[in-house]
């Protein structure tokens, strides 16, 4: 029960609880102060009687026992009947709006867990690692890596004789001591797991030891022990080797490792904890047509008297086991400078004339990061390197970031879709994950909730307010859509396994809190609160209230109830929001809905803003109840209340609005989150001047989203406006910049079909953004014009995935087995696009749908192939969808479906496939 809530119920029925406390239940329905037309109310409205019972409560004069009120709490004794609704009337108030009593409990909302995980604390540390050195040689054709590692440790605090290490299915040849005098074989037991090692004798936190390891790790081999494997992070191998294989010929020869969470030791023995931290001197010997890349600086290059090099990387500041990489492969590296910082670029050589252009604004990023940090880039280098297959998106290693390889874009595709989000998002962790180190995964926001956050800072300063607001709201979508099954506290010792820390909550919405917290607190405070942060925490580790004391340490404000309701608590506010203006005073009430079983009540600072006469008049007020109502003087009926003008608002706000007050709106509210809305909100009443106006004055809106959404809508217009609003496209198109505007624009009039726009779609074809070029060929072939082969015969060699969907969509029409050779062949080239391979795949099935049952036979087994051997589970998912279309008219593609459904490793896939 919510204590605020109690006592708001206590104030509004007194004289019941006075009657309660005085009497006992006879007595009080005796005095008739419920009222028959109140009891009606009660029974029809909460207790949902029957028509036969309601009259039985309200005619038959009940039987009650009496109940005692106590000072601490209520006993109730003996309810009896339907005549506990006096007290149900108290307790309803009480409960969460969104439960239901069933059977005498409270119905739990679906995202409360039935089970709690069991606490997961920070590592205990009984070793402290200070080095750690590797030498590493590399069996491509059995996929192992031969190496010796050494490792410089000590006690942490108490004494020790044994040395436990994490190290996941090696062969391992031999354990010894190193020092200056002498060298000693060591004891150990090992469980495929951990090495639990024999020193022979106490040490303690002063004795300092170097054990040397010799083994062999076998990441396949643990990969087919294991199901470690997570969502966020798809494989827990940490090393992988990628090659050509039937699935993909064209695929590059490449190393790389992955160590979050806990994967590092899949190639390297260590402690898997991140409040662990060591510097490392890592010598990696290759063939000498490869290059290398590790954390820190490369030493030196050794060539070897056999086709071999040997390159040393040193690390020399601390960071944690995660954190440590190493890559090999045949890459072009691109040389960048930010001051005297090396900053470089590992891309596959194809890429190798674009990398300046993916990878470019690294420095800018540095240089701004820096600044609002008022911190220097901690770390001796950047490098950014693109591999293939990789599992995770991207991951931050120290110095030496890893990237998934749809980065990789030519200068075309990069006018229509760049990654600096997830530039920036890395770069971000070097100070927020890897200068100062969340201490265990149960404070991962510490990492990720800032990285989150870095995107709309780069947006805010890079492209302005406009796309950081846009980023800020994705964010916020990201987080309600996972709210609706899951809501947890951001920081949560009760996680299950570490990658599920790897959700929405930790990234999204902990953006989001820390975004609450720089206007509360304010610009200046909260990046000195952060430089604070960084210098008192600098290569350690931390916990949230770490975080909490630099910034109370800074503005002199108490911030536990902060910290309490955003960080510690689950869910989200759910504000309805109402306005009205009466005898010169303008009222604002406002109401948290959320169920408070679960969920509290929050403390939240807004601003808000109303009009008068066009003049924008700003209030500060802080909700802190579960209702609250402020009053503000006012000569007139404002034109339109503005609620949460700074957008910091976190979960949904219900704010009804006229439709005159959402027209005034647009034309005047600066942010685009309020232009959108508005548009947002009239979008079905086109049939009204005013509002298809508004929507006509959209399509010039000074920010492309806008003038996105606009055209979409108006596009929907009535037929009597059709010929207007494709004028009004047109217009537009001419003056557009941004192709996702430029493409929807060619979608929309591509629709009607109509011949007359061929010669403007051929010549839209040859622009230079892709999207653009894709969106004209759909729509030229549309038209159904008499040189279609002619132009498909321009288009068919490219490889980008826009032009090839574009072409798929309309083969998939055809009734010709012609275009199967170029399905086959985009496919199997399509090696770099997870996403894309899926919408071809999509088409391909509805093709062989359309084909002899030969030809269909042809198209189910590259189905089959794909929903088997594709890297990529968008491009499994996607085959599998097709051999579903397939089973619908031949039912002996089912044995196969249900063999690669069993066989499937994905956690999401194998869930979908499940359902």
């Amino acid at each position: 029960m919510a204590f605020k809530t109690f006592l708001l119920i206590m104030n509004t029925y007194k004289y019941i609880l006075f009657a309660f406390i005085n009497s006992n239940l006879t007595q009080f329905y005796n005095q008739k102060i419920l009222k028959n037309k109140f009891l009606k109310i009660i029974c029809n409205k909460y207790l949902k009687t029957d028509q036969k019972t309601t009259n039985e409560i309200l005619n038959n004069k009940p039987k009650f026992i009496p109940i005692k009120i106590y000072p601490i709490g209520m006993k109730l004794i003996g309810l009896m009947n339907y005549h506990i609704l006096v007290f149900l009337i108290i307790f309803y108030g009480c409960l969460p709006k969104k439960s239901n009593l069933i059977n005498n409990k409270v119905e739990k909302p679906s995202w409360v867990k039935s089970q709690k995980n069991s606490y997961k604390p920070s590592k205990t540390r009984e070793i402290d690692i200070i080095n750690t050195t590797l030498e590493a040689n590399f069996d491509w054709k059995n996929k192992t890596m031969a190496g010796t590692a050494t490792i410089k440790l000590k006690p942490f605090y108490y004494e020790l004789d044994t040395i436990t290490l994490d190290a996941k299915y090696f062969i391992i040849d031999t354990i010894k001591i190193i020092n200056h005098k002498n060298n000693y074989t060591l004891k150990y037991l090992y469980d495929n797991k951990k090495i639990k090692i024999t020193i022979g004798r106490k040490l303690t936190k002063n004795d300092t030891i170097s054990i040397l390891i010799k083994y062999t790790a076998q990441p396949e081999i643990y990969a087919k022990n294991t199901t470690e494997n997570g969502t966020a992070i798809s494989d827990s191998k940490g090393l992988f080797f990628i090659t050509p294989d039937s699935a993909h010929p064209t695929k590059p020869y490449q190393i790389w490792t992955q160590g979050e969470t806990e994967s590092t030791s899949c190639w390297l023995p260590t402690t898997e904890a991140t409040n662990e931290k060591f510097t490392q001197d890592f010598y990696l010997t290759v063939s000498k047509k490869m290059k290398t890349l590790s954390n820190g600086e490369l030493i030196y290059s050794i060539d070897n008297q056999d086709t071999t090099r040997t390159d040393y990387w040193r690390q020399t500041l601390p960071h944690a086991p995660y954190l440590a990489m190493i890559a090999v492969g045949d890459f072009e590296i691109i040389k960048d400078k930010y001051k005297q910082l090396d900053v470089d670029y590992y891309v596959e050589p194809k890429y190798g004339k674009y990398g300046k252009k993916i990878f470019g604004k690294t420095p800018e990023m540095i240089a701004f990061f820096e600044k609002i940090l008022n911190y220097s880039y901690p770390w001796n280098k950047y490098s950014s390197i693109v591999v293939r297959d990789y599992v995770s998106g991207a991951m931050e290693n120290t110095s030496a970031t890893v990237f998934m390889e749809q980065v990789q874009r030519t200068d075309r595709e990069l006018l229509d879709l760049n990654y600096d989000n997830v530039l920036a998002h890395e770069l971000f962790h070097h100070w927020f994950g890897d200068l100062v180190t969340c201490e265990s995964w149960a404070n991962l926001p510490l990492n990720e909730s800032f990285a989150d956050y870095s995107e709309y800072l780069w947006e805010e300063y890079k492209y302005g307010l406009d796309a950081a607001d846009l980023q800020h709201h994705s964010s916020l979508d990201q987080y309600l859509w996972e709210s609706k099954t899951k809501r947890e506290p951001l920081i949560r010792y009760h996680h299950k396994e570490p990658d599920d820390m790897f959700d929405s909550h930790s990234y999204a919405k902990g953006g989001l809190v820390l975004h609450a917290l720089r206007n509360y607190v304010g610009d200046k405070a909260f990046f000195e609160s952060l430089n604070l942060y960084l210098t008192k925490n600098a290569f350690k580790t931390t916990e949230i209230h770490d975080l909490r004391m630099a910034f109370e340490e800074t503005t002199g404000k108490d911030l536990n109830w902060f910290f309490d309701q955003w960080f510690l608590k689950r869910g989200h506010p759910e504000i309805e929001v109402k306005s009205y203006y009466k005898d010169g005073k303008f009222i604002v009430k406002t109401t948290q809905n959320q169920d408070t079983l679960y969920q509290p009540i929050y403390k939240i600072p807004y601003e808000i803003i109303y009009y008068i006469d066009k003049e924008e008049i700003k209030k500060n007020i802080t909700l802190d109840a579960h209702k609250n109502t402020f009053e503000f003087d006012c000569k007139q009926k404002p034109d339109v209340l503005l609620f949460d003008t700074k957008d910091i608002h976190i979960g949904t706000i219900q704010h009804y609005k006229s439709k005159k007050e959402y027209i005034f709106q647009y034309y005047n509210a600066k942010k685009y989150i309020f232009r959108y809305a508005a548009l947002s909100a009239l979008k079905n009443d086109l049939d009204s001047n005013d509002i298809l106006q508004m929507y006509k004055d959209a399509t010039q809106d000074s920010f492309w989203k806008i003038r996105e959404m606009a055209i979409e809508t108006l596009s929907k217009a009535n037929k009597k406006d059709s010929a207007e609003v494709t004028k009004l496209m047109l217009a537009c198109y001419d003056k557009e910049k941004k192709p996702d505007v430029k493409a929807i624009i060619l979608e929309k009039i591509g629709n009607k079909k109509d011949k007359n726009f061929a010669q403007m779609f051929a010549f839209c074809m040859r622009d230079s953004s892709y999207m653009v070029a894709g969106a004209a060929l759909k729509a030229y072939l549309q038209t159904n014009p008499d040189n279609a082969n002619e132009t498909i015969k321009i288009f068919e060699n490219e490889n980008n995935i826009e032009i090839n969907v574009a072409l798929a969509e309309y083969y998939s029409t055809k009734n010709d087995s012609s275009y199967f050779e170029w399905f086959k062949q985009k496919i199997s080239s399509q090696e770099g696009n997870g996403e894309g391979k899926y919408a071809l795949l999509q088409e391909f099935g509805t093709y062989g749908l359309k084909l002899s049952p030969n030809y269909r036979k042809k198209v189910a087994d590259i189905l089959i192939f794909q929903a088997q051997k594709a890297t990529s589970a968008w491009t499994r998912y996607g085959a599998m969808q097709s051999l579903l279309k397939l089973e619908t008219i031949d039912k002996s593609y089912k044995s196969d479906i249900e063999r690669i459904k069993k066989a499937e490793t994905n956690k999401q896939l194998k869930l979908i496939y499940e359902d």
